[in-house]
């Protein structure tokens, strides 16, 4: 059953842990992003590795990044979860309600 909001009956409610889940996903693809951007500044040498293992390398070090900023993230979905949904578990996306799911 999909939960809607009491005030305006949409079906755009956001939950809180799916909040948390999004913003895991965006800081991780922004630790993502960033190696990608490190590794295409740097210059490539005339033995460069396959693109497969260039690929690797990006992953692996986007993935070094996130574990890194891991503090930074979990301070963000704190900071998320403390404003936009205060003490409720959903957020209504059309009108901005905050809620308790419904027993």
């Amino acid at each position: 059953m999909t939960t809607r909001c009491l005030i305006c009956n949409s079906s755009a409610v956001l939950s809180k842990e799916a909040a948390r889940a999004i913003a895991l996903l965006i800081c991780t693809l922004n630790g993502l992003l960033r190696a990608a951007q490190k590794a295409r500044a740097q210059p490539v040498p005339e033995q460069a590795d396959s693109p497969i293992e260039q690929a690797f390398s990006v992953m692996l070090d986007g993935v070094s990044g996130a574990v890194n900023g891991w503090e930074d993230s979990q301070a963000f979905i704190r900071d998320v979860q403390r404003y936009q949904f205060l003490k409720y578990d959903c957020l209504c996306l059309r009108c901005g309600a905050t809620f308790d799911e419904p027993g």
